[in-house]
């Protein structure tokens, strides 16, 4: 997988943002399907960030050579990671048809520091916003 904290470092460079937290340092999990309420189990409910993707393929749709893609669509920040995930999938929740209809996938990272935390988000949430064309590698 290429290595997102490779490719925000560039996207925030180029924007000239100079961020307060490095994001480099956050401990992030690896993607994790998110296919149901029960794909979230193993999640800690601990306070942190977690990015929602889905996968997309690049290349020619008539030939072997497409590649598998996570296009980033939502980054959050949650007293409860675990719980946040879940809720997610409630019948009257505004991501449950998105993340029920297509693959998609999450990964979170534990920031139990309230100021660091927040730092975070609003740099994911700037770098998220000046890059909408961002998606990373999948491994096979």
């Amino acid at each position: 997988m290429e290595d997102i904290a490779h490719m925000v470092s560039a996207s925030l460079a180029r924007h000239g943002f100079v961020p307060r937290v490095d994001h480099r340092r956050l401990q992030w999990s690896k993607w994790s399907p998110c296919e149901s309420s029960f794909s979230s189990v193993p999640v800690p409910s601990k306070p942190g960030l977690f990015a929602l993707a889905e996968e997309t393929t690049a290349g020619r749709p008539d030939t072997i050579t497409q590649t598998r893609m996570l296009t980033v669509f939502q980054v959050s920040e949650a007293e409860d990671v675990g719980m946040a995930l879940g809720r997610l999938f409630l019948p009257n929740a505004a991501e449950r048809d998105r993340l029920t209809s297509k693959p998609c996938y999450m990964r979170y990272a534990v920031i139990e520091d309230e100021n660091q935390r927040h730092a975070s988000y609003r740099s994911l949430q700037q770098w998220m916003t000046s890059s909408p064309e961002l998606a990373a590698k999948i491994s096979n």
